[in-house]
């Protein structure tokens, strides 16, 4: 009987497993829970520094400009009788990944309109069991720029031994 060769666990699952660790430990350490910082890490650990950086950036932008988008959409919540869960409500965010996209497109940005969307829903379906939505939304942005920089830091810090 042959035996089956698996693959060995590479360099970069290690430094994927150190950075999802930093974030949680960090979440822990500010009491925030640490989801969005590791899924940034996760998504922007690369096979090299150089790749995770361009992975982060394009991250990173979609973040800004989809917290940016749901801020103005918590503000029409806050000061119109718009209500959260409506069927206006989902016409209206529905609608909006026209702008979210198309800002993408103008500022030549088009490999962040997917994050740009999932940030804004993420912010815009899930922020009502807070006190504070825009802290919410805030939190939301720059616990994805922590794990970004973590994923990045952690792929400088640790060198690939890996052939591939």
């Amino acid at each position: 009987m042959k035996s089956i060769k698996l693959p060995h666990v590479g360099m970069r699952i290690w430094k994927t497993v150190i950075a999802v660790f930093i974030c949680a430990v960090l979440g822990r350490i500010t009491g925030i829970h640490p989801f969005y910082a590791i899924i940034a890490a996760i998504l922007c650990m690369q096979q090299n520094t150089e790749q995770s950086i361009k992975k982060g950036a394009v991250r990173l932008v979609g973040t800004a400009i989809g917290g940016a988008f749901a801020v103005l959409i918590l503000l029409l919540i806050d000061f119109t009788p718009l209500e959260e869960f409506s069927a206006l409500y989902y016409i209206v965010l529905s609608l909006c990944v026209i702008p979210l996209i198309y800002s993408n497109v103008l500022l030549g940005r088009e490999a962040s309109s997917y994050i740009t969307c999932v940030v804004f829903f993420s912010i815009v379906l899930s922020h009502f069991d807070t006190e504070n939505h825009y802290i919410f939304a805030l939190q939301r942005m720059l616990e994805t720029a922590a794990g970004i920089i973590i994923s990045v830091a952690v792929n400088k810090l640790i060198k690939n031994n890996d052939k591939t």
